[in-house]
């Protein structure tokens, strides 16, 4: 191809000055916007590679350089020694047990051995008897207690400072009766040895139960109690023991012992008491 061919009044001048591929004002502002980012994509790559290829190669280098080479000692295993065996006992032969050993010999006085004072026993000193000794606590004498009297048909209980003598109603009178029977006196008569051993008072009480009674001598149960006490503190005055130490007392059925709505209970009620208090104990 001749210049004149190419020059600007040439058949190719209008590929090559007009418009031509080259030309950069014809271009679009999206026609290379691509290659920019793949550039910038590549240059990502490269210093991504660059960097792992500084941090991690270096330390397998000095890693492979540095560690020494290990070398395997010997293991010295020590020999287990097998026991040794004892001595087998001939067949027939008794065990024979190990000699005893020799008492040490005493020590002597030669050297620098020197033996302590033998200890002498002390002469006791005959103690003196004590003549008196003072007690640490002056305690009370305990009073003895007193023997309760054993009497048949009579109930004997112990109250402070006395005795309380029971006695059934049946066993001193007849029914409907006032006067001592010949049964009730001869136990009056039994309680006498008790009654004049004992200093202090003598309170004959009279006991009913709950049945009201109403007769021309005894209009209610207040006058046949009172009559039945009376009754025996008039044989015991009779038998000797003094009338200031007597009482005669009717208590109706104010103190039942059992309820009066049994007749077993009813029986229990009526009573003579005799109830004995020493004279310097409080009146009850």
């Amino acid at each position: 191809m001749s210049l004149a061919a190419i020059s600007p009044g040439g058949p190719f001048s209008d590929l090559l000055f007009d418009d031509g591929p080259f030309d950069d004002a014809g271009r679009s502002s999206e026609s290379d916007s691509w290659l920019m980012s793949y550039l910038d994509m590549l240059m990502l790559l490269i210093t991504f590679f660059v960097l792992m290829l500084a941090l991690y190669g270096g330390q397998l280098v000095d890693r492979d350089l540095e560690t020494p080479a290990v070398t395997a000692l010997p293991l010295h295993v020590p020999a287990v020694r097998p026991p040794v065996p004892l001595p087998a006992a001939t067949v027939g032969e008794f065990y024979r047990p190990p000699r005893q050993l020799a008492p040490a010999p005493l020590a002597s006085d030669v050297g620098f051995y020197s033996p302590g004072p033998v200890a002498v026993p002390e002469e006791r000193v005959a103690e003196a008897p004590m003549v008196f000794s003072v007690p640490l606590f002056d305690l009370p004498d305990v009073a003895p207690v007193p023997a309760l009297p054993q009497i048949d048909g009579v109930e004997v209980t112990a109250i402070p400072h006395g005795f309380n003598l029971r006695i059934q109603d049946h066993l001193l009178f007849d029914s409907s009766a006032v006067g001592l029977s010949d049964s009730g006196r001869q136990l009056v008569e039994r309680l006498i040895p008790t009654l004049q051993a004992f200093n202090g008072t003598i309170s004959v009480e009279g006991h009913t139960d709950s049945v009201p009674i109403s007769t021309p001598r005894f209009p209610s149960n207040w006058e046949l109690s009172a009559a039945r006490a009376s009754a025996v503190v008039r044989v015991l005055r009779l038998a000797g023991i003094d009338g200031d130490r007597l009482r005669a007392i009717g208590y109706a059925s104010t103190h039942p012992l059992a309820s009066n709505h049994t007749p077993t209970g009813r029986a229990s009620n009526r009573r003579v008491e005799l109830v004995l208090q020493e004279s310097n104990s409080p009146t009850p």
